[in-house]
């Protein structure tokens, strides 16, 4: 599917695929790729995959979160709900359809396509590469659980 200029996110090409590159006492470490970005995000740790695809979600506010986050630190107020934020917007370009769809890790690869975001946790589903099912998850804890499964039995 192209991804004009101006274009909306939208659930199409909003996955990421997930080069994993490490996996040892079940930490993973490799990159992100996905049309949403202009570059792979690097990850060195299982807490940093998930800290910076939730900064992303919520930088481009899509999936839109079902409740606001509150905080009480000073200068920190929490983003107003707007409309979802196409990457491209500010001008940049966004990674190409062909350099997401070749990238692979040394290790294992998934796609990941997060749908909703409902009690502050994420809901959605992954795909394997390798043909495997693909499997649904309610909980970012759950997801952890499936990839660390996957993992192991594969002899990550």
């Amino acid at each position: 599917m192209s991804h004009e200029k101006g274009a909306k996110l939208n659930h199409y090409m909003a996955f990421l695929r997930v080069a994993v590159d490490g996996y040892e006492a079940g930490r993973i470490s490799g990159s992100v790729y996905s049309r949403r970005l202009k570059a792979p995000l690097h990850f060195a740790t299982t807490k940093d995959l998930l800290l910076q695809i939730e900064d992303l979600l919520d930088t481009q506010d899509f999936p839109r979160a079902f409740q606001r986050k509150r905080t009480f630190a000073e200068g920190k107020a929490p983003k107003a709900p707007g409309r979802p934020v196409a990457p491209e917007e500010d001008g940049r370009e966004n990674m190409d359809a062909e350099t997401v769809d070749m990238a692979r890790g040394k290790i294992s690869t998934f796609t990941l396509n997060v749908i909703t975001r409902q009690n502050t946790s994420w809901q959605g589903y992954l795909d394997w590469l390798d043909g495997a099912d693909r499997l649904a998850f309610n909980s970012d804890l759950e997801l952890l659980s499936m990839i660390s499964e996957r993992l192991e039995l594969s002899g990550g």
